[in-house]
């Protein structure tokens, strides 16, 4: 069995899940969460394999606002430590897109843009490996947490293989029509996020 994780998504839900329960402080704190403990927790058993799809962050090479350079390092700081995290829980990494500074829509009263932050690139990565995976690996069951529509017809694509697909979503944010191109869903919890966190180190120190 091979998980394969949109991890921007995943990072945020357990983050607010956290603050929302009192456990952090704010979203920018950093915190120790074993992703693997939670996946045997909802799967009932190990994968044999964890791929987690970010994106790269980099400061642009084009004048931003002083307030948007200082959220980018912050990310740039937070991404540092997740990922070391991860990687030493043996999580596979996949930096597979970027996050990039865009224009934002016009707003409707004033009529200016202003500058945000956007994730492109990791979607398509995403579903290349999952259909490459189905269709030239040949495993046997993948399982998918994503709640993106836009990876419908890569999933069709696995299940014609033969690979057993089951969508693993936060219980309270299950996508109805991705779950009815999977053959299993999985579901965990938010007391499932709050007794993995209780279970390990709580926050991190700032000067780790």
């Amino acid at each position: 069995m091979k998980v394969f994780i949109d991890g921007e998504n995943l990072r945020h839900r357990l983050t607010t899940v956290l603050w929302e329960e009192r456990l952090i402080d704010d979203h920018e704190q950093p915190f120790n969460f074993d992703i693997t403990a939670l996946l045997v927790d909802a799967l009932g058993e190990g994968p044999e394999e964890i791929s987690y799809y970010t994106s790269r962050v980099k400061q642009p090479d084009f004048e931003i606002p002083e307030h948007l350079a200082h959220k980018i390092t912050a990310i740039q700081e937070q991404n540092r430590r997740w990922i070391a995290q991860l990687t030493n829980h043996g999580v596979r990494v996949v930096k597979a897109g970027n996050l990039k500074v865009h224009d934002s829509a016009r707003c409707q009263h004033c009529g200016k843009r202003s500058q945000i932050l956007q994730e492109k690139g990791v979607d398509v990565r995403f579903a290349t490996d999952i259909v490459l995976a189905g269709t030239r690996d040949n495993i046997k069951h993948m399982v998918v947490l994503s709640s993106d529509a836009d990876m419908i017809p890569a999933l069709e694509v696995v299940r014609a293989t033969g690979t057993k697909v089951s969508y693993l979503c936060f219980s309270e944010e299950m996508n109805h029509a991705v779950a009815q191109s999977t053959d299993q869903v999985v579901t965990f919890s938010r007391q499932n996020i709050i007794d993995v966190f209780n279970s390990k180190e709580r926050v991190l120190n700032a000067t780790a």
